[in-house]
């Protein structure tokens, strides 16, 4: 796997971390144990690479599959423990939630409440054919929007918690939520679990919303029915999500590696639907990111498209990766800021996007519902009340701050 130039001013830790943040197919075995031991054979810092896998880029059980089957490498007692009890854990997990997500498919298919599944074990099973091998924090499940009131009472009835910072709201507010909003979370009493239901993805039109449900399939998992993504579907779903967060998580990119090496996609499909629906540079740059990281081939679409791809599609992720940290916002100014460059991000991912649209995202804000409760009848005046109110906000947490400091 020949190491490219982004990956030459970096660490021989994150190197590492890449090359293992997948488990390669037959096919492609051979190279990805090709990057191991060039990562091992640089000297990465054991201590760095266990918290990039571990914390930042969460790919633990992978990571130990991927070293454990390459012989040879020398890599120290105290860190393969370390790795191991930490693959086991997410295997534990994930065995926590199929349970959790087999119970709540349960009641959704005794209420008749359609429902489609999104990553979670259910991906890990697609892509491995093991569900202990992602990790995941959370489930995912996309439900209608028409179904959407009754899948929530669903879930509460069964000691589901609706996420606090969620409150009544009037029936404008709640249309300006929907519209603006992808999904409500709801928490685990005991098993710290996070479920989250979706009414839509966050950049679909009702319309692209329609067509994927209807290009869903009828499946069955552990006794319970669902529907399932269509493989071009769950492609560009996988690289929307990973464009969406700057792809600042490899196990994300190893996802779609994965994918893009089982040889079972038809890419020209995919083009077409992504062409189709608007994402054709979100499909781009993950392709175009495997090729960079993991030097995997760019499939071959009509027209080569990738010579107009922007460069800051691919620089800004690259940058997210391998940062050590999340990035964090901390004033007022600062969180405008950083919506402004995601709008500018977003507007080049999804060029199709409208500029009214782009200034309705960036001008809404639930938190200012809760703020001030106004009446329907003047719902109009959030928009000028926001600075003030975003001012605030800001001004509280600058308060707590100072206030834990001292």
């Amino acid at each position: 796997m020949p190491e490219s130039s982004c990956l030459r001013g970096t660490s021989a830790a994150f190197r590492l971390m890449v090359a293992t943040s997948w488990l390669a197919p037959e096919s492609w075995q051979k190279n990805q144990e090709e990057a191991i031991r060039e990562a091992i054979g640089a000297g990465p810092d054991w201590t760095e690479y266990l918290s990039l896998v571990v914390g930042r880029h969460r790919t633990p059980a992978l990571s130990w599959a991927a070293l454990s089957r390459v012989p040879g490498i020398a890599v120290p007692e105290p860190a393969m423990q370390e790795l191991k009890k930490r693959s086991d854990a997410c295997r534990m997990q994930a065995v926590r939630h199929c349970l959790l997500l087999a119970e709540v498919l349960k009641v959704f298919n005794r209420a008749g409440i359609p429902v489609m599944l999104y990553k979670g074990p259910i991906l890990s099973f697609e892509l491995y054919g093991d569900v202990g091998l992602r990790q995941s924090r959370d489930l995912d499940l996309e439900v209608t929007q028409e179904d959407l009131a009754r899948a929530q009472a669903c879930v509460e009835n069964m000691g589901w918690c609706l996420d606090s910072s969620l409150f009544p709201m009037t029936p404008r507010q709640r249309k300006s939520f929907l519209r603006h909003e992808h999904d409500i979370h709801f928490d685990h009493p005991h098993a710290g679990c996070v479920l989250e239901i979706h009414w839509r993805n966050d950049w679909d039109t009702p319309e692209l919303t329609r067509a994927r449900w209807a290009r869903s399939t009828p499946s069955v998992w552990q006794g319970c029915s669902f529907q399932a993504l269509d493989p071009c579907d769950m492609v560009l779903y996988l690289c929307s999500h990973g464009g969406d967060h700057h792809w600042r998580r490899a196990k994300w990119l190893g996802d779609l590696a994965r994918v893009h090496v089982s040889g079972r996609m038809d890419w020209e499909a995919v083009w077409g639907v992504a062409r189709r629906t608007g994402q054709e540079r979100v499909l781009l740059t993950g392709l175009r990111l495997l090729g960079i990281l993991y030097g995997l081939p760019l499939p071959d679409l009509p027209g080569d498209p990738w010579m107009n791809l922007p460069s800051s599609l691919l620089e800004i992720p690259l940058l997210a990766l391998k940062s050590p940290e999340e990035r964090e916002v901390h004033t007022s100014l600062a969180e405008l800021s950083e919506r402004l460059r995601v709008s500018r991000y977003e507007r080049l991912l999804r060029p199709q996007i409208s500029w009214r649209d782009s200034l309705s995202n960036l001008l809404y804000c639930r938190d200012d519902f809760r703020e001030v409760r106004l009446p329907d009848s003047l719902f109009w005046a959030y928009v000028p009340l926001r600075p003030i109110l975003r001012a605030c906000r800001w001004a509280r947490q600058l308060g707590r701050r100072t206030k834990k400091s001292s």
